[in-house]
């Protein structure tokens, strides 16, 4: 069978993310939540939801939402320092990855990333065409080892949640978390993460 992790940027976000939750809940399936700090501190009782169950990792998407290759070393550090404070004054957790926004990294980010940096290795692309119809279709590309980029904060990724699930189990993917996915020992050892079959470990 092959394995699948599905990740989602931007929130949690109230319109949107209960949805998703309770999809992924329906269907026991675990997921990466990568939080946007200012949606967190505008729905924190979401954010401990998403902490509370088992099935969702947290990681770090920064507090505003910035490259990190286009901001200064400090105010970079700054923005996953503040986001780290943030989910952790909400939930007493912090968070275990952290996604660049926009997936931008080169070497002075990782010289400050502490966590693994994960990235994505096939996108939905509602940020661009918000449809439904089109979710659906740009996961038809899925392959063995792959990390889905979905933001929990677009209607058509919620709109779409269930079906996509549907379909994949449908078509011998099993969705695994993260950890599963790239393996616990791997996980800790690396640094920047776009699918199972690519890693960068140094």
């Amino acid at each position: 069978m092959k394995k699948i992790s599905l990740t989602f940027d931007d929130g949690p976000w109230q319109e949107t993310t209960p949805h998703i939750l309770e999809v992924l809940k329906k269907y026991n399936v675990p997921a990466a939540f990568m939080i946007w700090g200012e949606h967190a501190e505008k729905y924190p009782e979401l954010l401990k939801e998403e902490v509370a169950d088992p099935l969702f990792t947290i990681g770090n998407h920064t507090y505003h939402h910035v490259d990190l290759t286009k901001v200064s070393l400090e105010k970079g550090k700054n923005e996953l320092k503040k986001t780290d404070q943030v989910i952790e004054a909400i939930t007493g957790k912090r968070p275990v990855v952290i996604r660049p926004p926009y997936g931008s990294i080169n070497k002075e980010v990782l010289s400050y990333m502490d966590r693994p940096a994960v990235i994505w290795s096939i996108d939905t692309k509602s940020w661009d065409h918000h449809d439904k119809d089109k979710v659906l279709e740009n996961i038809k590309s899925a392959q063995d080892g792959d990390v889905v980029l979905m933001h929990d904060f677009q209607p058509a990724d919620s709109a779409a949640i269930e079906p996509l699930i549907r379909y994949l189990q449908a078509n011998d993917f099993k969705i695994v978390s993260l950890k599963d996915l790239i393996g616990v020992k791997k996980l800790s050892s690396t640094k920047v993460i776009y699918s199972k079959k690519r890693i960068i470990r140094s």
